[in-house]
């Protein structure tokens, strides 16, 4: 029975997902529009919600390009959701350094998809894509790594705070 809990706890992961490039808008966004649509999009992947002011930081330290007269588009949307995973465990200059060896290592729309590809993947077998070392460039190995990383963290946080609910009754 309690492999049975178990597994429904993995398999709740498989339903979540990333969205891709050609999911956001096509339209530029305000400060509140991107706070609002990227808090939607990392729904159940963060413990605390994204503010104005993360994003703010985020600008001025360079992890995120800065908005044109105020307005943010997908850049800035894809930047913003791939800053807000990683951050639950790498670093901010970690960061930094893979949005600028990583992120925009091909167009950002490529290297978005190829993140949220590998990211939705990895959802979907419980929180690990097997990376085929010889058959990756390093880039696609780190994108591997780093995001297994931050999934298992993810999946390793439910399932203590499902022990910890389930331990007491």
């Amino acid at each position: 029975m309690e492999k049975l809990n178990i597994q429904k706890q993995l398999d709740s992961f498989a339903n979540k997902r990333l969205p891709y490039w050609e999911d956001f808008p096509d339209f530029e966004l305000y400060m509140d529009q991107l706070v609002n649509l990227g808090n939607r999009y990392l729904t159940g992947f963060l413990g605390a919600p994204l503010t104005p002011s993360m994003i703010n930081s985020y600008v001025k330290k360079g992890l995120m390009s800065r908005p044109v007269k105020k307005k943010y588009n997908a850049t800035h949307l894809a930047e913003l959701l791939v800053i807000s995973l990683l951050k639950s465990v790498y670093p901010l200059d970690t960061i930094k350094n893979y949005n600028e060896q990583l992120l925009h290592e091909f167009s950002i729309k490529e290297s978005y998809n190829s993140f949220a590809q590998i990211f939705n993947q990895a959802l979907k077998n419980g929180g690990y894509v097997q990376p085929l070392a010889n058959s990756l460039s390093l880039s696609k190995l780190t994108k591997h790594v780093i995001i297994n990383a931050v999934i298992y963290k993810m999946v390793g946080e439910h399932l203590l705070q499902y022990k910890s609910k389930h331990d007491h009754i």
